[in-house]
């Protein structure tokens, strides 16, 4: 079923020089804009001169006439060097050769021309020195970095660790978290359009690292053009074509022979045991990519393609017992990814440029366990039937016009379109969603087992979670004096996609690892949780923003930044044509007032945004800056997902706990320990089948639901800081960052009370009542801070943050997370699962003669949080949350390389890379459940030493 709703410089320089500044905003775009001012050597403005820049790479101009006040303005500049022209009757004409433009970048030179006839030329070269100046807290990934430095899996966003307030929780989602928020609150933006799945908050499409040219990682205090991330943005651009054809082959090896042994999964005697030998693994990336002109000077072209296949082992944490029972605890993997990209640029005139790409990633990822935006391998307890294969169709078309209407006028419009389907289908069961839930007669096979030290069934969630994506962007920028303004919108059409198998196939716990048996007690599972019914739906809606902001020179050096954005998003929504049909079914058997409130819309996102740049100093070598403001995440269809399956669509739903009396229908206060064993005998009668409901009458019926005032969550952030350039190639940066989360999205059963120190069912027609609610927060208070040395052989970085988070939500996911005690939620108070205390990132590289290089990064992390939990505690902790520490994070990588210059511009270079070069163990995913025999030990473990060997052939 388908449904749509509709929306109600100055820098003095004299005659022969100038001086580049990177000014104060940042944008939706993968361009670039150029400002400044005319001057003569007395300081007075000169208006009507001419200025023209070409852009060396693709010997495409822009021109633009000083106004007035002397000023000029160029946006939608693509990135790369330059060459900036001014001249004006009377005077000599200036010239600026070297100047380099990044991605998102604004940067400003003013012009002093001196007195002589136009055809006199006065000429600057050499790069132009930089001066931070950005309000935005972040860092760049500049070219160099991109090419040099290792990437254990090629993936660019990996090196958004090297900027300061980055952190890694894990593989799960985007990879990383910023300012202490959930990683799925993040955004990336890939030529100007969204590359983020909306519904689990993770990349969509694979980008490899050659085809990218540069990014910018920006934490926090970014414009109002951007919205839909509370978390971090990256901005990246991947590489054009140009007047000349340029060209790549490259390729990337490992093999587990040059690899150091892993972990088993398990400890023997309290010490980790690791494997004797490396198992089986074998990884092969090759691709290429050219680029180059259709018609030079204005139409060019640029296309990539990869093929990776990796085949690999996993070890497995499931404990003792299981090994002992024969379940293997290393099983086969294997990964393929197939992406492909074509660009096209065409300058039509002066005045408009039109940019389209297609891209695709076909993927096929076998054996992997947990869900869709956990990433392959983020429950290590899942044994081999109970994983399942990812795959897919990924890709996106996009078109971009940027146009100049006048000397002070501008227009960017952008197309996009995006599809995102993820496939998950079950080992055990060779199918997935509709298809698998039908299978009754194998349902008992197919449910879920859940002990402490191993998992058995189909996966979690099997089936299609995806969506597809049109949004319609458009950007106006108009000049006037002191103020550029910009407003501008976005349309979007979002479609969620859903045929899964989640609860309805029957999900059954236990406490203890024990195969289970009719005879022996012991061994009856002690929850079970149902959902009789289907779990399919196909639900669009349309979701808008506006924005407004103006970037205001209110003198020389110093800038204010002012914005305002508005956004609806209808995605909420998703699910309310159901309502009325399920509560006229609900009243029809249970009598009573009807239970659920369709979703209100949303209609209060108003995100003020404020920066300020001052350069104190008359070098301009020092930038105070600070930001304040709101940043609105965007709607996640999980939990619209979880409403549908286990409620909306449900015929009937169960959940019983033995160890809760709100769940166990034969609870007796005088007899609980009688009560929890009468349970687990009713679930164990036709086990792994269903019990015999009947049993139990009428019973109350239990139900998942989005509060009706549920919101989009938010962060509030307030940055201070500095940035100091100690010389032309070396700045230092520092950086005060507050952010507080609020609106988060936890679940609590909203159908329980306290009597008499007992938790009891306050409506007997339900037996949970559990809602998606907006109680959640996240504060995150850090110092940031990096410095930077760009040589033309030595680069050097460093980011340090100190930072500390704490939160009262669970979750790391899109779950929402299930509060502990639903009347009191200062019980989950505590570190934050992305608290991360200390965090350092290094990287350098340097060209030693004959053309060897190295390169290098380095990180340290300080341990994250986990908690204690028992399944027979109940509303309660056995330790205060997060209070115990897992391990600590080091690892050195490194590259070795040679370029052999094979004639013309024909190189090729071979590369050696380790990673973990130091063997160092970085266990992670502590386990926290007493219940299990591994408590306090690892499941999982980053890997240990690997080796990676490449080449690449430029031409």
């Amino acid at each position: 079923m388908t449904t749509t709703d509709r929306l109600p410089v100055q820098a003095l320089v004299l005659a022969t020089s100038m001086f580049i500044i990177t000014a104060p905003a940042f944008a939706q775009t993968s361009l670039a804009t150029l400002r400044g001012k005319a001057m003569d050597q007395q300081g007075g403005v000169l208006p009507g001169a001419t200025v023209t820049v070409r852009h060396v790479e693709t010997n495409t101009t822009r021109t633009s006439v000083t106004e007035a006040t002397g000023h000029y303005f160029l946006p939608s500049l693509p990135v790369g060097t330059y060459e900036l022209t001014v001249e004006l009757s009377g005077f000599a004409t200036a010239k600026r050769t070297n100047v380099v433009l990044r991605v998102g970048q604004e940067a400003e030179i003013d012009v002093v021309l001196g007195v002589g006839t136009i055809q006199e030329n006065v000429t600057v070269a050499g790069q132009a020195a930089l001066v931070e100046t950005q309000h935005v807290v972040g860092a760049f990934i500049d070219a160099a970095r991109v090419e040099n430095l290792p990437t254990v899996n090629r993936n660019f966003a990996d090196l958004a660790q090297l900027a300061p307030g980055i952190t890694s929780t894990g593989g799960s989602s985007m990879g990383f978290s910023a300012a202490g928020q959930h990683q799925y609150q993040n955004n990336v933006f890939v030529d100007g359009a969204t590359n983020a799945m909306q519904f689990y908050g993770t990349q969509a499409e694979s980008f490899p690292q050659d085809w990218i040219q540069e990014f910018q990682v920006m934490t926090n205090g970014f414009s109002a053009e951007f919205g839909n991330a509370s978390g971090a943005v990256l901005n990246v651009i991947t590489r054009s074509g140009t007047n000349t054809v340029q060209g790549r082959a490259y390729g990337f090896f490992q093999n587990g022979r040059f690899n150091a042994a892993p972990y088993s999964g398990h400890y023997t005697n309290n010490v980790p045991v690791f494997l004797d030998t490396t198992p089986p693994y074998n990884q092969r990336r090759i691709g290429g990519f050219m680029g180059g002109p259709v018609v030079a000077n204005r139409l060019f072209y640029f296309g990539g393609v990869e093929s990776l296949d990796n085949s690999a082992t996993t070890s497995l944490s499931i404990s003792d017992y299981w090994r002992n029972q024969g379940v293997a605890s290393i099983i086969p993997t294997s990964n393929t990814r197939r992406p492909f990209i074509v660009k096209t640029d065409w300058t039509i005139n002066p005045g408009n440029r039109l940019s389209l790409r297609h891209d695709r990633t076909v993927q096929r990822d076998t054996n992997c366990s947990g869900q869709g935006g956990d990433g392959c391998n983020s429950s290590p307890n899942w044994t081999l039937e109970k994983r399942a294969t990812f795959d897919g169709p990924l890709w996106s078309a996009l078109t971009n016009l940027t146009s100049t209407i006048s000397n002070r006028a501008f227009n960017e419009a952008r197309l996009y379109y995006g599809v995102n389907k993820l496939i998950i289908t079950s080992n055990l069961a060779g199918k997935y969603g509709d298809a698998l839930i039908s299978d009754v007669a194998h349902r008992g096979l197919y449910s879920e087992k859940n002990y402490p030290g191993a998992a058995f069934g189909s996966s979690v969630t099997g089936g299609l979670e995806g969506e597809t994506n049109l949004y319609f962007t458009d950007s106006f920028t108009v000049v006037k004096g002191q103020h550029q303004f910009k407003l501008g919108g976005q349309l979007a059409r979002v479609t969620m996609y859903m045929d899964i198998d989640g609860s309805q196939k029957a999900r059954w716990g236990f406490t203890s690892d024990r195969v289970f048996n009719l005879n022996d007690p012991a061994s009856y599972p002690t929850t079970l949780s149902l959902a009789i019914g289907t779990a399919k739906d196909i639900e669009g809606h349309l979701n808008g923003g506006l924005f407004v902001q103006d970037t205001w020179q209110i003198r020389n050096n110093l800038t204010l930044n002012l914005g305002l954005r508005y956004d609806v998003d209808n995605s909420i929504l998703t699910g309310n044509q159901f309502v009325d049909a399920y509560n006229q079914r609900f009243v029809t058997a249970f009598g009573g007032a009807a239970p659920l409130t369709r979703v209100k819309r949303d209609l209060n996102n108003v995100a003020p945004r404020l920066g300020l740049v001052w350069l104190p100093t008359s070098d301009r070598r020092t930038t105070v800056r600070g930001s304040g403001g709101v940043f609105y995440d965007q709607s996640h269809f999980n939990y619209n997902d979880v409403y549908i399956n286990q409620t909306l669509l449900a015929i009937r739903r169960y959940s019983f706990n033995s160890n809760d009396s709100t769940t166990n229908p034969f609870f007796n206060p005088a007899d609980p320990a009688g009560s929890a064993l009468r349970l687990r005998a009713f679930l164990a009668q036709n086990f792994p089948d269903w019990p015999d409901f009947s049993l139990l009458g009428s019973g109350g019926q239990f139900i998942n639901r989005m509060a009706p005032d549920f919101r989009i969550p938010y962060t509030v952030q307030v940055t201070g800081g500095l940035t100091h350039e100690l010389r032309s190639s070396m700045y230092v940066q520092a950086d005060y960052v507050h952010s507080t989360g609020k609106d988060a999205v936890l679940s609590r059963n909203v159908n329980v009370q306290q009597v008499d120190g007992r938790f009891v069912t306050i409506d007997p027609r339900f037996g949970g009542f559990t809602e998606f609610e907006n109680r959640g927060w996240i504060d995150y208070d850090a110092l940031q801070t990096r410095a930077e040395h760009r040589g033309s052989k030595l680069r050097l970085g460093g980011s340090y943050t100190l930072a500390k988070t704490f939160s009262n939500t669970l979750a790391t996911g899109v779950g929402g997370g299930a509060a502990t005690n639903p009347l009191d939620l200062s019980i989950d108070e505590g570190p934050a699962n992305e608290d991360r205390r200390h965090n350092f990132a290094f990287d350098g590289s340097y060209v030693f003669p004959l053309d060897f290089q190295a390169a290098a990064i380095w990180r340290y992390s300080s341990p994250l949080p986990f908690s204690v939990t028992s399944s027979t505690v109940v509303f309660a902790r056995p330790e205060p949350r997060g209070s115990r520490r897992g391990d600590d994070y080091k690892s050195l990588n490194l590259r070795a390389s040679k370029i052999f210059r094979l004639g013309g511009r024909i190189t090729a270079t071979g590369f050696w890379e380790a990673f973990n070069v130091m063997n160092t163990d970085n266990f992670t995913s502590f386990q926290g459940s007493l219940q299990s025999s591994q408590f306090g030990q690892p499941q999982v473990e980053f890997p240990k030493r690997q080796q990676q060997f490449g080449f690449k052939l430029d031409f």
